[in-house]
């Protein structure tokens, strides 16, 4: 499992997310900032769009599932 940092996230979280996940073998991680303006990285539906909230240092932040090997950016996933 690999676990991509949006920019301005605390590298103190990864040990917590991997003690959290550690039986996640289907997909990686992306944390971000909880925004409730911030758009899901999926399909409405798909039960990957709905992030799991993480409490870390008093501060929430989302974790998304994501498949193994694709970054999830919009542009690169309608880009192809």
């Amino acid at each position: 499992m690999e676990i991509d940092l949006a920019f301005g996230i605390p590298d103190g979280i990864v040990p917590e997310l991997k003690k959290k996940y550690v039986s996640e073998k289907e997909y990686d991680l992306r944390v971000t900032k909880a925004n409730p303006l911030t758009p899901p990285y999926f399909p409405w539906g798909d039960p990957r769009s709905k992030p799991d909230v993480m409490k870390f240092e008093g501060k929430d932040y989302w974790v998304y599932k994501a498949n193994k090997g694709v970054r999830m950016n919009w542009v690169y996933e309608h880009d192809k």
